[in-house]
């Protein structure tokens, strides 16, 4: 008989539990070889360029329109992304399935997640495997850079692999975030490695945001000269009314709409009309914007404007959304009135058939994130993505924007 001190034979050590699954060899080959770039050059006319990426690694790039998973699973080889996805997604009856396939990270955007932050560290220490993060977070839909937090400049000194950036360029002409339909223009993806092993300990954190930001600066539209980008269709500006709201002839906001190439403003009658190179022509003597990227700007500036102002308010009758597992869309469970203000974000309303109120302090949250035209969300709570949907859902985009002015002004504080 064995000692009482060894252990019998039949007996196996115990496995460690894989806390984030690589993701399946199969599944990635099939979807980021074949089918995605078959599917990227033929409707984005998709081109890569720049290093090849092995792991350990992590990658970022800017968020330009919501086609850059398929863009960065092209562009990036010979390593299997396990890619940052947003938790809501996961919520997803059927692409839930698809998302842990191919070995993708649930996150909660815009608050701390540590979950979220042991699996990455375990995806590029322990399986030497690749990250990819979109930094900023959502898709601005600018046409060039937004903020990045300088959170990941932490992230990277802690995880100590090397970081590669993805510019892309040309995904927001014609495939902007408000587009209804996919256009087929130019998209072009470089790929360069920005920070060594031994730099992410050795830089401080304001010389690895400067290089990030250097990296992943982009404009649109000077890209849009430089490769002389056309984009057909009679369809570009349909959608348009979901993300610009404020007409710059006569100031009202809210009266755009939009029909083939066409945004017109109900109260003043002013058009602007899409050009094959994504300009705009205005049937006004004056030519207010070059492109929606100075549109964009102008916008914000306004809404910044107004944040400014010690009695900002913004209210609106919304119904209370939530994300439930296994449903493919926000459920509503309440409806009442949402208020923001230098106070911070209040609902007063129902929730699950009672009284319900709820608050978020302005430092809480960063940014507003918001589905076009539909509603705008804050950060997880309780297990759930929270959104809001307005009476006029076209009024998302400006809760949207006024967050990240609130959230600029209290970062200059």
């Amino acid at each position: 008989m064995p000692s009482e001190n060894v252990p019998e034979k039949s007996k196996k050590a115990k496995k460690k539990p894989v806390l984030q699954k690589r993701p399946n060899a199969l599944l990635y080959f099939l979807g980021a070889r074949i089918y995605a770039p078959l599917m990227c050059r033929r409707k984005f006319n998709l081109t890569t360029s720049g290093e090849r990426v092995k792991g350990p690694a992590l990658i970022i790039s800017n968020h330009t329109s919501n086609h850059d998973y398929k863009f960065i699973g092209c562009a990036v080889k010979p390593a299997r992304i396990s890619f940052l996805v947003t938790y809501h997604f996961f919520t997803f009856k059927k692409l839930a399935f698809w998302l842990k396939a191919i070995g993708a990270i649930p996150k909660y955007q815009f608050t701390t997640d540590l979950e979220a932050m042991r699996k990455i560290q375990y995806v590029v220490q322990k399986q030497k495997g690749t990250v990819y993060i979109a930094p900023e977070g959502t898709v601005y839909a600018s046409g060039h850079l937004g903020f990045i937090s300088p959170a990941i400049a932490k992230m990277i000194r802690f995880l100590k692999v090397p970081v590669y950036a993805c510019k892309i360029e040309g995904a927001g002409l014609g495939n902007a975030k408000w587009s209804t339909h996919t256009h087929r223009g130019k998209v072009s993806i470089q790929t360069h490695k920005i920070i060594d092993t031994d730099e992410t300990t050795s830089l401080s954190r304001d010389e690895i945001m400067e290089r990030i930001n250097t990296a992943l600066a982009y404009s649109e539209f000077e890209y849009q000269k430089r490769e002389h980008v056309l984009v057909e269709g009679n369809d570009k500006a349909l959608g348009f009314e979901t993300m610009f709201y404020k007409c710059p002839c006569c100031g009202s906001e809210f009266t755009l709409s939009t029909d083939g190439n066409d945004v017109k403003c109900s109260n003043c009658g002013t058009v602007a009309t899409f050009q094959d190179d994504f300009t705009f022509k205005w049937n006004t003597e004056k030519q207010y914007f070059e492109n929606y990227s100075q549109w964009y700007d102008w916008q914000y500036e306004k809404i910044l404007e107004e944040v400014k102002q010690p009695d900002f308010k913004l209210e609106d009758e919304v119904d209370y959304e939530i994300d439930e597992p296994g449903v493919d869309q926000y459920v509503k469970v309440g409806h009442g009135v949402m208020t923001f203000s230098h106070d911070g974000w209040d609902y007063k309303g129902t929730y699950r058939d009672r009284d319900f109120e709820e608050h978020d302090e302005p430092r809480s949250v960063f940014i507003a994130t918001l589905t076009v035209g539909k509603h705008f969300q804050l950060p997880n709570r309780d297990g759930h993505s929270r959104a809001y949907a307005p009476a006029n859902p076209l009024t998302s985009m400006k809760w949207h924007l006024a967050s990240r002015a609130m959230s600029e002004i209290l970062q200059n504080q």
